[in-house]
């Protein structure tokens, strides 16, 4: 599942309020998700049921010597649509940091913050996703994260080393930063990615904003690497029983304007229960290069 930031502030949520704890300032979480998908092909549509990102893992805090807070995070990552005896199980995010009044400093991997402060708020679906600017690669990262300012925040990550590609080993630091200047209104937040350690990728750059209204929200998004340029709206509302959001973006390649491209799609949650934790969730939409629709009908248990 590509993960948007109103998905990730769900899951937090459902998976603080129904963990089990297991140990002293340590809970056992996860989620349980499946979907059923229907893919436009020539000649045959194709439809299946699959995993769509299933986790577990742990977290926690400890209070720590002159009013500091550290912090954990090791989440794994496991299909849960069939029965297999070679089942494979992937980090997800692993990390462990620190926060008080100068903010958060953590290390490990997890969510690039470009990602999480320029794409999120327009790909924001359950199961489709929307093509986006290269970012570098998780892993190896420290991250700081400052304190609100007068609403601005200021977000910095440096990955130490990354992989190449056709197996190069590059060892150079990669920059990320987002600065994000928020009125509680409106949110308007700068993006960049210096991409050092991947080959042959140029840096990145990125704006965003958002616009509540209410309860119901806008994004809008602009990113440009190696001059193709990505722009992006969203619209996203609750409403009593889940929530209902829609994207656009359209896709300028530099290098061959025949190859330009649209992505669109929408969708609608339905809570089982009161806390958000299990719900269902339907989405249609056009995402990548070909022109064929996809279908998903998915549902979530998270504990």
């Amino acid at each position: 599942m590509k993960k948007s930031l109103i998905a990730i502030a769900v899951s937090t949520s459902a998976f603080s309020m129904s963990a089990v704890h297991a140990a002293d300032g340590v809970e056992i979480y996860g989620n349980i998700q499946t979907v059923y998908t229907i893919q436009e092909a020539t000649p045959d549509d194709t439809a299946q049921l699959e995993d769509n990102g299933s986790t577990f893992g742990f977290k926690g805090e400890k209070e720590l010597k002159n009013g500091l807070t550290g912090f954990f995070k090791y989440e794994l990552e496991a299909d849960a649509d069939e029965k297999t005896s070679d089942i494979t199980v992937n980090l997800d995010q692993a990390y462990i940091g620190v926060k008080g009044g100068f903010g958060s400093v953590q290390i490990g991997s997890f969510d690039s913050i470009y990602d999480n402060a320029i794409q999120d708020g327009v790909d924001q679906f359950e199961y489709l996703g929307f093509e986006e600017a290269d970012t570098t690669d998780e892993g190896d990262t420290i991250a700081y994260f400052s304190p609100s300012l007068g609403g601005l925040e200021i977000h910095v990550s440096a990955q130490t080393i990354g992989n190449g590609e056709k197996g190069e080993t590059v060892t150079d630091t990669a920059v990320t930063t987002a600065v994000q200047y928020s009125t509680g209104v409106l949110t308007l937040t700068l993006g960049y990615d210096s991409l050092n350690n991947t080959a042959d990728k140029d840096e990145t750059f990125g704006f965003s904003t958002g616009l509540a209204l209410g309860d119901t929200s806008l994004s809008f998004k602009y990113e440009t690497n190696s001059d193709d340029i990505y722009l992006g709206l969203a619209v996203h509302a609750p409403y009593s029983e889940g929530r209902v959001y829609g994207s656009y973006q359209t896709v300028d390649l530099d290098d061959n304007a025949s190859e330009d491209y649209d992505e669109y799609g929408v969708g609608v949650t339905y809570n089982l229960d009161t806390d958000g934790d299990v719900f269902v969730y339907a989405e249609v939409g056009q995402t990548g290069t070909s022109e064929n629709g996809v279908t998903a009908l998915g549902a979530v248990y998270a504990f």
